[in-house]
């Protein structure tokens, strides 16, 4: 098995999956240490949309995330099936750069309850209205959840 990233400079994962303000780089098999490109990158200030579903970040790469500076301007957020547990989305409800989220996905990831809590308390993610959790459940802060069947 190769180890080794295939993602080598942060061209090659914008190439072909940037579209203005949107990053759509779902289903690459982006790693945590991959993802460190996009978090080095100044041109993810830029980034609106971030979408990240069904990649290889679990818990360390959202800690890196939440730690991005450069991610201020972010306001839809895709993180399904990437791993990431409840300790991923405690660390990602206390990050100071992430204050213009307002929707945020999460589903199919094991999350089971402490991470939902950390989302609906967070002090810094004041902004975000909508979130996912599974399939069929969403959340609207103030609204409290609902879940809508596929049938």
């Amino acid at each position: 098995m190769n180890d080794s990233p295939r993602f080598k400079a942060v061209d090659d994962i914008f190439s072909g999956r940037r579209r203005g303000n949107q990053l759509m780089a779902s289903g690459q098999g982006i790693t945590a240490e991959e993802a460190r490109l996009l978090w080095a990158s100044q041109d993810m200030t830029e980034i609106t949309w971030l979408d990240l579903d069904d990649n290889l970040l679990g818990d360390d790469g959202v800690r890196e995330l939440s730690e991005c500076a450069f991610l201020e301007n972010v306001q839809y957020l895709n993180l399904n099936h990437n791993g990431i547990t409840d300790e991923g989305v405690k660390i990602l409800a206390k990050s100071p750069h992430l204050k213009k989220l307002k929707r945020l996905h999460l589903k199919d990831n094991p999350i089971v309850g402490e991470g939902i809590l950390a989302l609906f308390n967070s002090e810094t993610l004041e902004g975000l209205s909508n979130f996912q959790l599974h399939e069929g459940w969403s959340c609207r802060k103030r609204e409290g959840w609902r879940y809508k069947s596929k049938d």
